[in-house]
């Protein structure tokens, strides 16, 4: 559908999620899309906190693209998409998350931390980012709040950059003041920082002990978020492997590294190889008391701010060291 101007709603529809689509117009070049977000949906969002909220839950798209940064430059012509419920965004003040019930961040998930940036372990089964649930306990909230408490700075700023799967532990990089954003940023959309991932598969076949898949993946029709390679179309993605053995037979650890930064990459890559990730019931991975199999076990760049080479590790989290112990004794 073609985008109409900054005057008019692109569509309402009779559900609570609403989608609005806008160009941006001459006298907003330049604006923080948080901003012309407010000027776009005037009347409809009463503060900067409720559009920086949708923009940190995955709910903006910029020329397509899923943006979480409420800081992020617009410029003119840009189209900018929106998915809306008031409902939730009115009531949202009134609700908190619980931080005491379950999973507490402390000391011990702080993997580095300097003036500019810090990085957190993230437990498997957390989101990285608030979901429009605002009751869902999220690793952005959690972190806010330690830190906020911590240095006793209730104005504390948080920057989120990446993320990962709910299902997915390891390594997510935050930035810690305003001005290592652009750096940070770049680490990411410009693949300057080196991710690597463990997984635990499933596979017949014996496995090469390094290889590399290239494809086009693009999300699968359905209902259920999935993605799938294309032909044509889809966003090009690459992603390294190596097989670090066999864990009991048909049953395999591989290190991946991608080089591009698509939605489910590895697992789909994995899978589609013949290597489908243990718990990973979207992409046919077996079935087991255990989760999605995959941990995000380092992240190494150069320092957006103070050029040192950095190399975060995560350890390997118990419920990964579990399975595969339980799968070799088999």
């Amino acid at each position: 559908m073609k985008a109409r101007g900054a005057s008019s709603f692109n569509h309402w529809t009779a559900m609570a999620l609403q989608k609005f689509r806008f160009k941006v117009p001459p006298e907003m070049a330049g604006l923080r899309l948080d901003d012309a977000l407010i000027a776009l949906l005037k009347g409809k969002l009463t503060s900067k906190a409720q559009a920086r909220k949708l923009i940190v839950a995955g709910a903006v798209y910029l020329n397509g693209r899923r943006v979480r940064i409420a800081s992020k430059p617009v410029i003119v012509g840009a189209s900018i998409e929106a998915m809306v419920d008031f409902a939730k965004l009115e009531t949202g003040a009134q609700k908190s998350v619980s931080h005491r019930q379950g999973w507490e961040l402390g000391p011990d998930s702080v993997l580095f931390e300097d003036d500019y940036l810090i990085a957190i372990n993230k437990p498997a089964g957390l989101p990285t980012q608030p979901t429009l649930d605002e009751a869902r306990l999220n690793l952005f909230a959690a972190l806010q709040k330690y830190v906020r408490e911590r240095d006793k700075n209730p104005q504390a700023y948080i920057g989120l950059h990446h993320r990962l799967d709910r299902d997915t532990s390891g390594v997510v990089l935050f930035t810690k003041r305003k001005e290592a954003n652009a750096g940070v940023a770049d680490l990411f959309s410009k693949h300057l920082a080196q991710k690597e991932y463990r997984a635990l598969t499933t596979g017949s076949r014996i496995p090469e002990q390094k290889f590399e898949i290239k494809n086009h993946l693009k999300r699968a029709p359905g209902k259920h978020s999935r993605f799938t390679a294309v032909r044509s179309g889809g966003d090009f993605a690459h992603t390294l492997f190596e097989t670090v053995g066999e864990v009991s037979k048909g049953i395999w650890e591989f290190k991946a590294w991608p080089r591009t930064g698509r939605t489910h990459q590895i697992r789909v890559h994995l899978s589609e190889h013949g290597y489908p990730i243990i718990g990973d019931l979207n992409y046919g991975g077996a079935q087991t008391r255990f989760r999605l199999m995959l941990h995000a076990r380092s992240l190494t760049f150069k320092h957006p701010v103070t050029g040192a080479d950095l190399v975060i590790e995560s350890p390997i989290p118990k419920d990964f060291e579990d399975c595969r112990t339980e799968l070799s004794c088999r």
